[in-house]
This record gives structure tokens, sequence and C-alpha cells, in this order.
């Protein structure tokens, strides 16, 4: 895929990038906690789309580990465009797994048939929303500091 592109790494930018990551991973770490938890609760265990919550979860946990080493591996002076494209793509991948995890979560909501499920799918609801939030800005943040071209790059990454 040489020549690579020329991908900048403004490093104020990847540490504002690295703080939404994070903040992203904290959210998230508490979203599969909760998640795992309803896995015990008769009122959730049964939920439609719970399992498929659990696959997102290990899918977009996975993407965002990945990115943020990049970004810290950014941080630390390795600026090569693979790692930078590594980034952008596994916080791209990252939000398509936030999507599937949205709507596995409004499959649980309109299953939760009662006071206690809803209360659980709410929680899950609100911190689902929170790591995707974050993952969103780090990502728009990302883009904007990187240009077209590397981002056009970065989706085309083959791993």
């Amino acid at each position: 895929m040489e020549p690579w592109p020329h991908c900048p790494t403004d490093q104020r930018a990847f540490a504002k990038i690295l703080d939404h990551l994070r903040t992203s991973q904290y959210a998230l770490a508490v979203l599969c906690s909760v998640s795992t938890q309803m896995k015990l609760l008769p009122a959730a265990a049964e939920l439609p789309g719970l399992a498929d919550l659990h696959r997102e979860n290990y899918e977009t946990g996975y993407h965002r580990l990945t990115a943020e080493g990049c970004v810290r591996r950014i941080l630390a002076g390795d600026d090569h465009p693979t790692v930078v494209g590594i980034a952008l793509r596994c916080m791209a991948e990252a939000a398509e797994h936030d999507r599937r995890a949205r709507d596995a979560i409004g499959r649980m909501a309109a299953a939760a048939g009662n006071d206690e499920a809803r209360r659980w799918v709410t929680a899950v609801q609100a911190w689902q929303e929170r790591t995707s939030a974050e993952l969103q800005i780090a990502l728009t943040r990302a883009r904007e500091v990187v240009g077209e071209a590397c981002w056009k790059f970065a989706l085309q990454l083959q791993y």
C-alpha cells in the first residue's frame, strides 16, 4: 500500500484524543460490568439482545484498546502512518460496534417487561451512550487533525 500518506500527529491534539479514548474506555468498563451482572439477574438474564450486547462489547473493547495503544505510541513519537491509520481505523471499527450495541440495547428495552428490567436496561443504555459519545469526540478530532488523505488511507487498511 506504499507510498504512505502524510498523517499529521499534533501532540496536543492527540493528547486530547487520548483523554476522550480513556473516558470512553472507563464508561465501557462500567457498561461491561453492569451488562455482565444482568446475566445473573432473573429480571434481565433472558432479555433478547443481551448476548449480542456482550459480543459487541468484546469487539468494541478490543478496537478501543488498540486505538488507545496507537495513540500512546503517537504521543511517544512513533508517527508512522500505519500507527496513525490503525488508530483511526480502530476508532471507526469501535464506533460501528457501538452502533450494533445500541441496536441490541434497543431490543432489550422493547422486551423489558417489568420495572426492574427497565432500570437495568436504562443503566446499560446510559453507559453505552457515554462510551459512544466520548469515542465520537475522539474520532472526530482525530479525523480533523490528520486530514482526508490519511483518513481514507486508514479506512482502507486490511489487517
